[in-house]
């Protein structure tokens, strides 16, 4: 299973745009073929902060999800709200 942990500053004039815009595309995430998990959570100290979490079967799974039409529709969405560069983390959840 790959797990992936995203942070992202969100401009604060379209931050409701990006919560609404991000509720909606969970559900279509979260069908995604392979996707475990395609979860949102906001900063309690700031409201512009998010965490993105996700959590595939595999690799190719999540490849096939990243090269989709779904990801580079969702990206010219999402990636003219984000401030700054998203913090990205990428963790193999096998037992080592």
């Amino acid at each position: 299973m790959i797990v992936i942990r995203v942070l992202l500053q969100i401009k604060a004039d379209v931050t409701e745009n990006f919560v609404h815009h991000m509720k909606q595309e969970t559900k279509e995430m979260q069908s995604f073929e392979g996707c475990e998990r395609f979860a949102l959570y906001s900063d309690v100290s700031d409201e512009n902060t998010f965490l993105l979490y996700e959590e595939w079967q595999t690799q190719h799974h999540f490849d096939a999800y990243k090269n989709s039409e779904t990801f580079k529709k969702n990206g010219e969405k999402v990636f003219p709200m984000i401030a700054g560069k998203p913090d990205s983390a990428y963790f193999s959840a096998e037992l080592l």
